[in-house]
Protein backbone atom coordinates (compact mmCIF):
# COMPACT_ATOMS: atom_id res chain seq x y z
CA UNK A 1 0.00 0.00 0.00
CA UNK A 2 1.28 3.20 -0.68
CA UNK A 3 2.73 5.72 1.94
CA UNK A 4 0.09 8.66 1.10
CA UNK A 5 -3.21 6.38 1.84
CA UNK A 6 -2.18 5.79 5.36
CA UNK A 7 -3.49 8.67 7.51
CA UNK A 8 -1.39 9.38 10.61
CA UNK A 9 -3.89 7.53 12.57
CA UNK A 10 -2.90 4.35 10.54
CA UNK A 11 -6.48 4.19 9.03
CA UNK A 12 -6.61 3.39 5.49
CA UNK A 13 -8.23 6.01 3.67
CA UNK A 14 -10.73 5.18 0.91
CA UNK A 15 -11.54 5.94 -2.59
CA UNK A 16 -14.12 8.78 -2.70
CA UNK A 17 -15.09 7.72 -6.35
CA UNK A 18 -15.95 4.02 -6.24
CA UNK A 19 -14.83 2.20 -9.61
CA UNK A 20 -17.99 0.64 -11.65
CA UNK A 21 -18.32 -2.96 -12.20
CA UNK A 22 -16.10 -3.32 -15.67
CA UNK A 23 -13.21 -1.03 -14.57
CA UNK A 24 -13.19 -3.38 -11.59
CA UNK A 25 -13.49 -6.94 -13.65
CA UNK A 26 -10.97 -5.52 -16.35
CA UNK A 27 -8.52 -4.40 -13.60
CA UNK A 28 -9.07 -8.61 -11.53
CA UNK A 29 -8.50 -9.86 -15.13
CA UNK A 30 -5.95 -8.13 -16.45
CA UNK A 31 -5.18 -4.90 -15.25
CA UNK A 32 -6.00 -1.66 -15.71
CA UNK A 33 -3.53 -1.24 -19.23
CA UNK A 34 -4.42 -2.37 -22.64
CA UNK A 35 -4.17 -5.79 -23.35
CA UNK A 36 -1.32 -6.84 -26.12
CA UNK A 37 0.38 -3.41 -26.41
CA UNK A 38 3.45 -2.83 -24.46
CA UNK A 39 3.61 0.20 -22.27
CA UNK A 40 7.09 1.83 -22.44
CA UNK A 41 8.78 1.74 -19.33
CA UNK A 42 10.01 4.80 -17.48
CA UNK A 43 13.37 5.34 -18.72
CA UNK A 44 12.08 3.98 -22.55
CA UNK A 45 9.44 6.47 -22.37
CA UNK A 46 12.18 9.50 -20.79
CA UNK A 47 14.33 8.25 -24.36
CA UNK A 48 10.99 8.79 -26.73
CA UNK A 49 10.20 12.18 -25.34
CA UNK A 50 12.75 13.29 -25.66
CA UNK A 51 13.24 11.98 -29.29
CA UNK A 52 9.97 13.35 -30.12
CA UNK A 53 11.14 17.06 -28.46
CA UNK A 54 14.09 17.35 -30.44
CA UNK A 55 12.27 16.38 -33.53
CA UNK A 56 9.50 19.20 -33.24
CA UNK A 57 12.52 21.18 -32.59
CA UNK A 58 11.74 21.88 -28.25
CA UNK A 59 8.47 23.98 -30.22
CA UNK A 60 4.53 23.09 -29.58
CA UNK A 61 3.70 21.42 -33.58
CA UNK A 62 0.59 22.95 -33.24
CA UNK A 63 1.35 26.67 -31.96
CA UNK A 64 4.92 27.14 -31.83
CA UNK A 65 4.89 27.99 -27.70
CA UNK A 66 8.28 26.74 -26.25
CA UNK A 67 7.38 25.90 -22.80
CA UNK A 68 5.65 23.25 -20.65
CA UNK A 69 5.69 20.69 -23.74
CA UNK A 70 4.08 17.08 -23.43
CA UNK A 71 4.06 14.07 -25.38
CA UNK A 72 0.79 13.46 -27.22
CA UNK A 73 -0.98 10.50 -28.48
CA UNK A 74 -2.14 10.91 -31.79
CA UNK A 75 -4.32 7.56 -31.33
CA UNK A 76 -4.43 6.67 -27.85
CA UNK A 77 -2.89 3.94 -26.75
CA UNK A 78 -6.39 2.02 -25.59
CA UNK A 79 -7.29 2.25 -29.08
CA UNK A 80 -4.62 1.30 -30.80
CA UNK A 81 -1.79 3.24 -30.22
CA UNK A 82 1.60 2.62 -29.06
CA UNK A 83 4.56 4.20 -27.58
CA UNK A 84 6.62 2.95 -29.29
CA UNK A 85 5.00 4.25 -33.03
CA UNK A 86 7.29 7.92 -33.18
CA UNK A 87 5.00 9.38 -36.47
CA UNK A 88 1.81 8.91 -34.24
CA UNK A 89 3.54 10.74 -31.01
CA UNK A 90 3.29 14.65 -31.54
CA UNK A 91 4.90 17.37 -29.37
CA UNK A 92 1.89 19.68 -27.78
CA UNK A 93 2.19 22.36 -25.36
CA UNK A 94 -0.15 21.93 -21.74
CA UNK A 95 -2.70 24.40 -23.61
CA UNK A 96 -3.00 22.71 -26.75
CA UNK A 97 -2.70 19.28 -25.17
CA UNK A 98 -5.51 19.96 -22.81
CA UNK A 99 -7.47 21.38 -26.00
CA UNK A 100 -7.27 17.76 -27.64
CA UNK A 101 -9.89 16.60 -25.22
CA UNK A 102 -11.68 19.24 -24.26
CA UNK A 103 -15.54 19.72 -25.76
CA UNK A 104 -17.03 20.28 -29.09
CA UNK A 105 -19.22 22.96 -28.33
CA UNK A 106 -16.11 24.94 -26.95
CA UNK A 107 -13.64 23.60 -29.78
CA UNK A 108 -11.78 20.62 -29.80
CA UNK A 109 -7.67 20.54 -31.22
CA UNK A 110 -7.94 16.80 -33.39
CA UNK A 111 -4.13 16.15 -34.59
CA UNK A 112 -3.73 14.11 -37.66
CA UNK A 113 -1.20 12.46 -38.69
CA UNK A 114 0.61 12.81 -42.12
CA UNK A 115 3.57 10.91 -41.97
CA UNK A 116 7.52 11.32 -41.27
CA UNK A 117 6.99 13.27 -38.55
CA UNK A 118 4.22 15.94 -40.50
CA UNK A 119 0.93 16.56 -38.91
CA UNK A 120 -2.11 18.57 -39.66
CA UNK A 121 -3.81 20.76 -36.68
CA UNK A 122 -7.98 21.14 -36.54
CA UNK A 123 -9.65 22.99 -34.13
CA UNK A 124 -13.18 21.39 -34.58
CA UNK A 125 -16.22 23.05 -32.82
CA UNK A 126 -20.10 21.93 -33.05
CA UNK A 127 -21.44 24.39 -36.02
CA UNK A 128 -18.66 24.31 -38.13
CA UNK A 129 -14.71 23.30 -38.39
CA UNK A 130 -12.21 26.17 -38.26
CA UNK A 131 -8.45 24.64 -39.34
CA UNK A 132 -5.49 25.87 -37.78
CA UNK A 133 -2.20 24.48 -39.57
CA UNK A 134 1.88 24.38 -37.83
Amino acid sequence: MPTWAKSRSGAVLSRRTPFGLRPRRRMRVRGPRAQSRRAASWPEWAAIREQILARARWRCQACGVRRRLDVHHVVKRSQGGSDFDLDRLVALCRWCHEQTDAPYERGRLVVTALGAGQYRFDVVKTGGQEKRSP
